[in-house]
C-alpha cells in the first residue's frame, strides 16, 4: 500500500492524502488574500471527496476553511475539545466532530492515527515588531478570523500498515520532549517553518532529535501577508544535511501530488 499512499502539500500546513480508498486532510486552510504566494488555485470543492479531517489546531491558517469542506465532503472532523467548540458554532455539526485531548489512537479505514499533545510555537519579539505595523494597517481584513485562537496543539502520526508519517502544525516542542512523546524513529516528518526568526534552527534541531528517514518542510509560505512572511527555508536544509547526513529532504510544490514510496525511496 505504500507506493497507493500520496499526497498534496496545500501551503501552510495542509496536506491531503489518499491512502487506497481513503481521503483525508490534515490542516486544510485553502483561503488566501490577493498577495499570497504561491497562489492557490484550489477551492473547497476540490476537497469534498474527503472522508476525514484532522487538525493541529485551530488558528485561522489551519481551521478557517473546515466548515465549508466539511459541509461539500461530510467529513468527520478531528481536533481538540476547544477547536470542536469553535467550529461547531461555525455551522460544523456536532455529530462530524471528534474532541481529542493528545494520547488517543485511532483505527480508521486502513490506516491507524497516534495523537499526541503538541505546543505552539512562541512568537518572538523582533517577529512581532516586524509584523506588527502591516497588521495594525489592515486590522479590519483579520475581524473574520476573530474567535479562532489555537486551543490545544496536537501531533499526529499515521500509521499506513508500517511507514508513519508524522505532522506537526506548529513547532513548540523541545527537542528533548520527541522522545517522551513517541516521535523517535518517524518514517516521515512534516514540520512547520513558521512563527519565529530562529524557526530553521529549532526545526532542525527537532528534526534530529525524531531522526526520520525523510524530512518535508512546510508552513514556509507567505500565506496571508501582511501577517504572514515567505521563509527562506535553505539554512534549514543546510542545517539537517550537518546533523543528519542520512536524512533526506523533501521540498514538496504547491498541490503538485507525490507519493510515499517516492519520499522512502529517497532514502
Amino acid at each position: 500500500m505504500v507506493g497507493d499512499t500520496t499526497f498534496q502539500w496545500l501551503g501552510t500546513a495542509g496536506f491531503k492524502v489518499t491512502h487506497g480508498d481513503a481521503v483525508f486532510l490534515i490542516d486544510p486552510y485553502l483561503t488566501r488574500n490577493e498577495r499570497a504566494r504561491p497562489v492557490q488555485e484550489l477551492a473547497v470543492q476540490d476537497m469534498s471527496d474527503a472522508g476525514a479531517i484532522f487538525l493541529s489546531h485551530g488558528h485561522f491558517d489551519h481551521a478557517f476553511d473546515v466548515p465549508a469542506i466539511a459541509a461539500a465532503s461530510g467529513a468527520d472532523v478531528y481536533a481538540s475539545e476547544r477547536t470542536c467548540r469553535a467550529l461547531e458554532r461555525r455551522g460544523v455539526p456536532a455529530g462530524s466532530l471528534h474532541p481529542l485531548r493528545g494520547g488517543e489512537s485511532l483505527d480508521l479505514d486502513s490506516f491507524r492515527v497516534r495523537i499526541n499533545p503538541g505546543r505552539h510555537t512562541r512568537f518572538d519579539l523582533k517577529l512581532i515588531m516586524g509584523t506588527a505595523p502591516g497588521v495594525l494597517r489592515e486590522l479590519k481584513v483579520f475581524r473574520e478570523f476573530r474567535g479562532m485562537s489555537a486551543g490545544k496543539v496536537l501531533i499526529h502520526t499515521f500509521d499506513f500498515g508500517g511507514p508513519t508519517f508524522t505532522h506537526l502544525g506548529s513547532m513548540g516542542i523541545k527537542p528533548s520532549e520527541v522522545s517522551a512523546l513517541g516521535l523517535v524513529g518517524a518514517d516521515v516528518l512534516a514540520l512547520p517553518l513558521q512563527g519565529h526568526t530562529e524557526i530553521c534552527e529549532r526545526a532542525a534541531m527537532v528534526t534530529a532529535a525524531v531522526r526520520p528517514r525523510v524530512v518535508i518542510p512546510e508552513h514556509h509560505d507567505d500565506f496571508f501577508p501582511p501577517l504572514s512572511r515567505s521563509v527562506d527555508i535553505r539554512p534549514f536544509e543546510r542545517r539537517v544535511a550537518e546533523l543528519l547526513p542520512n536524512t533526506a529532504c523533501y521540498v514538496p510544490e504547491l498541490n503538485r501530488e507525490f507519493s510515499l514510496g517516492d519520499l522512502l525511496g529517497m532514502a
